[in-house]
């Protein structure tokens, strides 16, 4: 071989001896990374040879059915959606326990305004031009006792039944609801959950071995403000003590990963419960924070409050058909269904056959979040702030061995480092659910760092720590985007008609 003319075209295409490949595979690392971190937050694909496809046709056929129109609390769409799940139930052979959860006006208001951002005052300062304009309304007495028949609040019914289990007195709450907003069908959203539930009442309506109660409950006006589970917590106190975990079905789009969105305070037990139970969840312990940051509420804000532990899911993805007349079961994605259905029907067949008090367990902040599609590392706060501090002063010890011995030069790597220590340190104190996203890389950096003298062990450990962090910080960005970023786009397109 004519090494000469080799090294002619090293230099035609700017390579120096021994840096030949080492930004292309950067690159390749960081994109295999990215790969990789997107795969992680995507659906199962549909499995037709599942044992549980044939829940999956009934699911589709249930939600075609039911999710035809639009059915708001105190609509005739709503009543008659009522009476088809109610025909379904007792088609089972059980017996639905349909609950009067009317308001009354006052109480109606404290709901409403408990969520307020501001004051009374300040929110109706705010409004009351636009009120004035659309209804002919003048004051914020008059506009809620408008809003509280529109709404239907003093109509609401909730559905509920119990699959008692064998010498059991605790157990697990299945909760969706059954009503849309006047725009929608709501086939996602919440039909979907709706009609999973209904095939996980299915598959143990008979069962004479079930290890817990498991119960589900269909809620009314949710879309209106959270009203019917409002008036189920306070109908039930004595539930407060039986329910060992209460588990939440949402949706605020149409396609993508069922996520694992929120948690109640210290639901590290509860966590390590829904492994064990073979869910495979796709799981972020730092979107409570990003969902703090938005707008919506769920039902389970209300068991939250309440001091209920449990699990809340959604999918997010498809924020365009939210709340809109493209919710439908026609741009349902199959794959974000499937995954819908698993999700409950597993935890259903978990509980049905585990006792629910391994769920409770001693009481611990949990770090959660995806790593490889289909795996969720979980561990305890405690243990990820530990590791953060340990990443951290072995960071600060290189650096003052290195200063001591006048070898710490200021570098791309060094600077990198100082930020990202101090990342590490105010995420493990201040958000420690998100610490991981800094200590990560910090780890990466160090190591790198350490193996310097070993060049092809150096490119070796950063190629793989571009991946494993790629892996982490990607889906992060995603989600970031799709929650807070898309929504805030297409309201302004909107706004400026210029997106119709």
């Amino acid at each position: 071989m004519d090494n000469g003319h080799l090294g002619l075209k090293r230099e035609r295409f700017g390579l120096k001896k021994g840096k030949d490949f080492s930004g292309m595979i950067n690159l390749a690392s960081l994109v295999t990374g990215a790969v990789i971190g997107m795969r992680q937050i995507r659906p199962p694909h549909l499995d037709v040879d599942s044992p549980y496809f044939p829940a999956y046709k009934r699911m589709m056929s249930n939600i075609a059915r039911l999710a035809t129109e639009p059915h708001p609390s105190g609509s005739e769409a709503i009543r008659t959606v009522q009476a088809e799940l109610l025909t379904e139930i007792t088609d089972m052979g059980l017996q639905p326990i349909v609950e009067d959860a009317s308001l009354e006006l006052e109480e109606y208001t404290e709901v409403i305004t408990s969520r307020f951002r501001s004051s009374k005052e300040v929110w109706w300062e705010k409004n009351r031009e636009k009120i004035a304009s659309d209804h002919d309304i003048h004051s914020f007495s008059e506009y809620f006792h408008f809003r509280f028949h529109d709404v239907g609040a003093d109509s609401l019914q909730n559905i509920m039944v119990k699959l008692q289990g064998v010498d059991a007195n605790r157990g697990v709450l299945f909760v969706s609801h059954y009503d849309s907003v006047n725009t929608a069908p709501g086939a996602a959203d919440d039909m979907l959950a709706v009609c999973a539930m209904l095939e996980a009442l299915r598959a143990h309506a008979h069962s004479e071995s079930l290890a817990n109660d498991l119960y589900f409950l269909f809620t009314d006006g949710e879309e209106r403000g959270l009203l019917g589970v409002y008036k189920f917590v306070e109908m039930h106190p004595e539930l407060k003590d039986k329910i060992d975990m209460v588990i939440n079905l949402e949706m605020r789009g149409n396609r993508g990963g069922f996520l694992l969105f929120e948690t109640s305070p210290k639901a590290y037990q509860q966590l390590k419960t829904v492994v064990k139970a073979g869910v495979k969840p796709i799981g972020f312990s730092f979107a409570a924070t990003i969902y703090g940051m938005m707008t919506n509420n769920t039902d389970f804000s209300m068991f939250r409050n309440a001091g209920y532990k449990g699990i809340n899911f959604a999918v997010i993805e498809g924020v365009e058909h939210y709340h809109k007349a493209t919710d439908s079961i026609e741009n349902l994605n199959p794959d974000s269904a499937w995954q819908h259905l698993l999700t409950v029907l597993k935890l259903a067949d978990y509980f049905a056959a585990n006792p629910a008090e391994e769920a409770v367990g001693p009481p611990a902040e949990a770090v959660f979040f995806p790593f490889s599609p289909g795996k969720m590392v979980l561990i305890k706060q405690g243990v990820s702030q530990s590791i953060a501090a340990a990443i951290g002063a072995a960071s600060l010890l290189y650096g003052a061995v290195h200063l001591k011995q006048k070898k710490l030069v200021i570098s791309a790597s060094s600077l990198c480092m100082s930020l990202m220590l101090m990342l590490t340190s105010a995420s493990s104190k201040w958000m420690p659910s998100a610490s991981y996203l800094f200590y990560s890389p910090l780890l990466a950096l160090l190591l790198s760092s350490l193996t310097s003298k070993w060049k092809t062990l150096q490119r070796a450990i950063r190629s793989l720590a571009i991946i494993a962090v790629s892996m982490l910080w990607v889906p992060f960005a995603f989600l970031v985007s799709v929650a807070l970023l898309q929504p805030s786009v297409l309201k302004f397109l909107a706004k400026y008609k210029i997106l119709q």
